[in-house]
């Protein structure tokens, strides 16, 4: 009979085994969480990046095609509007592309953007919020990735 007992003593895992394991996936799990909420942030980013640049080949598009920039006294609801209905840009890009309530792009003449343009030749200035400061134009508070219509 002992050698029955030594048997069933050594078949299992002891308690602090067992905890070892669960905090070993609990940390692996929270680096993992971490890792794709940041990834998540930069695809959005680079959406809003790649809006922008597609946005101001628009413009120049617009411009070369009527020899006068399109009006932006409208926002940015109104400029997109304009560019579309001239078929300049295919796709909507709404202000507020994520729904939370907050515009994630913004247009304005260079006598009222902040920071300033660079130059007396710049027309308008197109920027959107970034989500991740990576120094790869996400600068100033907020964060913001601009680009200058010439």
């Amino acid at each position: 009979m002992s050698k029955s007992k030594a048997k069933n003593k050594n078949r299992g895992f002891t308690l602090i085994e067992m905890i070892v394991v669960i905090g070993v996936i609990g940390l692996l799990t929270t680096m993992i969480l971490v890792s794709v909420g940041r990834i998540r942030k930069n695809s959005i980013d680079t959406r809003r990046k790649s809006n922008i640049e597609n946005v101001r080949g628009a413009i120049t598009m617009y411009y070369a095609a009527k020899s006068a920039w399109p009006s932006i006294s409208s926002g940015w609801s109104g400029l997109i509007t304009d560019l579309s209905d001239g078929g300049y840009i295919s796709d909507n890009i709404p202000a507020d592309e994520d729904g939370d309530g907050v515009n994630d792009y913004s247009v304005c003449s260079c006598s009222s953007c902040s920071p300033a343009c660079s130059s007396a030749s710049v027309q308008m200035k197109l920027c959107t919020s970034c989500m991740v400061e990576d120094g790869e134009g996400c600068s100033g508070t907020p964060s913001k990735y601009c680009l200058e219509v010439k």
